[in-house]
């Protein structure tokens, strides 16, 4: 599992055997389509280790444009489960539960717990309505093992109405699940919610622990930190809710955030915090949405913390040393720092007018660009003007060349061309790695089928498969 924080539980009342709802029509529909078949298409082609590191999302994105009926997914999914390939399990689960519920998900090897890694299968599982049969599963395992399969279902289910989150805390309660009935409850929306448990919670012995643990989990929903025993000085009172407001913030962050860890690394709370409120205002105003991608966020925060700190060398310095991890990156893990990507956002920011054709002139070099990129921007600006004059397939088979294409072509607008030049990528290895990246790119331009709130925060890259109910 990839979530951060300890998390808990789950129960739901909505309608069983769920269709995924009709998406709405947008450009990038069939350069998604073809993306996402391309992977599923090619993997085979990949040594076998190699080929168990794509194809779940690329299958969702298939099953969620493509409208597929549940049974011709089900077969896709355990297809891509059965070859081993990473979160391809989850994905199979969260459609046998959206079809059967829990009795429909298999239980590895008679391992309940083997399901707390299968995020999208509890969430399934919850909106079927079979919550009651999975925390008297939960219930039933010795407490050392409960917390494994607890955990993601904060997450899982953030984005319910308060009513149904109470609900399923207070069948957390029931079940003596006290740890998950908290954690359910700090993360209403509803302000009162806490004050009304505590008030009402049967051992406050137990209640300092879960204060502390979840102290944090009202940022996830927008609201002021847990009230924590002992107070503290004014002081360090002072600094738990500016870091407060910096988990607000990554809570509604698109796709990850670097601020939460830059604060953790650095120290540097006054610089963070500002950066942080920086970013909220353009997510407040609409500009930057967190259903989308994680380029404009990153930069106004970047941008911010360098124009706030009282060193702004050491802001490159320390976001050089944070690895970025994703298929973003489409290199070894740990080959690519934060500042690293923060380069790329800058030098395909400066070139969409150009690329697009709002500009006549190449730009000039950003004089934001790190000097490790300064050497690189040639290349780009190369590549910017190339396209103009050849065909994107020319460079289709350098390894150096390619990803920087593609980026200008998304730039560009162009999901069709985009598609296309993928397509006529080689190796094999560096056009799933493309196609993946870009399929679910693409998706935030439209439907954001992999958004989930939070996410940022919590999922550090984790996709979420969900088959709801049409509302």
């Amino acid at each position: 599992m990839r979530l951060l924080p300890a998390l808990v539980i789950g129960l739901s009342l909505l309608t069983a055997g769920a269709q995924a709802e009709d998406l709405p029509a947008c450009p990038a529909k069939a350069a998604i389509l073809t993306l996402a078949e391309t992977v599923l298409a090619d993997r085979q082609k990949l040594p076998r280790l190699k080929a168990r590191g794509v194809g779940a999302e690329a299958a969702y994105l298939k099953i969620r444009y493509g409208g597929l009926a549940m049974d011709e997914a089900a077969v896709l999914a355990r297809g891509l489960s059965d070859a081993g390939v990473r979160e391809a399990v989850d994905l199979a689960g969260a459609i046998d539960a959206t079809r059967g519920g829990f009795d429909a998900v298999p239980k590895d090897a008679g391992d309940p717990a083997q399901l707390g890694a299968q995020i999208s299968t509890l969430r399934a599982i919850l909106q079927h309505g079979d919550g009651k049969k999975l925390l008297a599963m939960i219930a039933a395992l010795p407490p050392e093992r409960q917390a494994r399969i607890s955990q993601p279902i904060v997450p899982a289910i953030l984005d319910w109405p308060d009513e149904q989150k109470a609900a399923l805390a207070a069948s957390a309660g029931r079940h003596g699940l006290f740890f998950l009935q908290a954690g359910l409850v700090a993360m209403q929306r509803d302000r009162n919610a806490w004050s009304t448990f505590v008030a009402g919670f049967a051992q406050p012995e137990k209640l300092r622990d879960m204060t502390q643990v979840w102290s944090w989990a009202p940022a996830l929903v927008g609201n002021p930190a847990l009230p924590r025993v002992p107070v503290l000085n004014a002081a360090s009172e002072a600094m738990r809710r500016d870091i407060h407001i910096v988990s607000i913030v990554a809570a509604r962050e698109p796709e990850r955030d670097f601020l939460m860890t830059y604060l953790n690394q650095s120290g540097d709370i006054a610089a963070t915090v500002k950066a942080s409120q920086a970013l909220l205002a353009k997510i407040d105003t609409g500009r930057i949405k967190p259903e989308g991608t994680l380029d404009a966020a990153w930069l106004v925060a970047y941008r911010a913390l360098r124009a706030t700190s009282e060193n702004a060398d050491a802001v490159d310095q320390q976001l050089a040393s944070i690895p970025f991890y994703g298929v973003r990156a489409q290199r070894p893990a740990g080959d690519v720092s934060v500042r690293d990507m923060i380069d790329r956002l800058i030098a395909i920011e400066a070139l969409t007018p150009f690329v697009k054709g709002d500009a006549a002139a190449v730009p000039d070099m950003p004089s934001d660009l790190s000097a490790k990129f300064q050497a690189e921007w040639p290349l780009w600006l190369e590549l910017a003007g190339a396209l103009k004059t050849a065909p994107p397939a020319t460079f289709g088979k350098d390894a150096s060349k390619a990803p920087v294409i593609a980026e200008l072509l998304l730039a560009a607008g162009e999901p069709a061309r985009l598609a296309d030049f993928v397509l006529a990528t080689e190796p094999v290895e560096i056009r799933l790695a493309l196609a993946t990246d870009l399929a679910m790119r693409l998706d935030r331009t439209c439907a954001s089928v992999l958004h989930h709130p939070a996410e940022a925060m919590l999922l550090a890259g984790q996709p979420i498969f969900k088959f709801d109910p049409a509302q």
